[in-house]
């Protein structure tokens, strides 16, 4: 009996937190309605990214979030910083993330204030900046070693060679042991073969009109593509990031984000007006 009065007050407790913080509110609820307190599955309260995990999102495995150009390191780090932020509701310690160098040149530093818009704890954050992509690699896997350590995060360009599949099946199985989230967050990669559960695409869309503020931009939108899952069915979706909830929510789009085809246009150029010829005048 005590133990139950003790569940319910902790839980009596962070829907008072939620109420006035909002950060986590929504992960937290879907985590303690499945009935996972150890937060190693959680679900995204989209139906449609949702159905496609059989039993919930692992959070305790390798991940891969990958943008194919690097103007889009932006929304893959956002998407991933809302991932994390929501699987790490139920976890404690600290968050490693570890930077190849050759990603600095081309998308910049973490910004502390950015991802606490996505409900990432700044402070958590253990930002690991080597020398070059050898010592990156070497110190993924002694951060993926740690138990006390919540999740890990390996930043890196494009697709190098001494990161293949036996470097990622190490994390993968790290992962899976000391109870961790490990990302891989490829900055202007493509996709390829490697040990990871799931796989993302991500792409950053124009936003709507934000509706309380007349001209304002609304929340940001994502070109969501879920590329490989090992445990149930690919998908692809829009999706928006609600910083006021601290959750992620399916945006319907109203815009058009590619060009018009040749058979949507006029039949020609409209009639231009008299063309004179000048000669030269020497």
């Amino acid at each position: 009996m005590q133990g139950n009065n003790a569940h319910r007050q902790m839980e009596a407790l962070q829907e008072a937190v939620a109420k006035v913080d909002g950060r986590h509110a929504s992960f937290a609820r879907r985590a303690r309605s499945r009935g996972h307190n150890d937060g190693s599955i959680v679900d995204f309260d989209i139906a449609a990214i949702d159905g496609v995990f059989k039993g919930g999102f692992p959070a305790f495995a390798l991940h891969e979030v990958r943008c194919s150009l690097t103007r889009d390191i932006g929304a893959a780090t956002g998407f991933l910083a809302g991932l994390l932020a929501g699987c790490m509701q139920q976890r404690q310690g600290r968050i490693v993330w570890i930077c190849d160098p050759a990603c600095r040149l081309d998308g910049g530093q973490l910004f502390p204030a950015g991802l606490a818009m996505f409900g990432l704890d700044p402070a958590r954050l253990v930002v690991v900046q080597p020398v070059d992509l050898k010592a990156a690699l070497w110190a993924s896997d002694e951060a993926a070693k740690c138990q006390e350590l919540a999740g890990v995060i390996f930043q890196v360009k494009g697709n190098p060679r001494n990161f293949d599949m036996t470097a990622t099946r190490r994390l993968m199985l790290k992962a899976q042991q000391n109870g961790q989230f490990i990302a891989i967050l490829r900055q202007g990669g493509e996709e390829e073969a490697n040990a990871a559960a799931t796989r993302w695409h991500v792409r950053a869309q124009p936003s709507m009109v934000d509706p309380d503020i007349q001209r304002g931009i609304g929340l940001l939108q994502l070109n969501l593509v879920l590329e490989r899952n090992r445990h149930g069915q690919t998908g692809h979706w829009t999706i928006a990031w609600n910083q006021k909830t601290h959750g992620f929510e399916h945006a319907p789009t109203h815009y058009v984000d590619r060009p018009a085809l040749s058979s949507d246009r006029s039949d020609g150029a409209p009639q231009m007006g008299q063309v004179m010829a000048f000669e030269r005048a020497s």
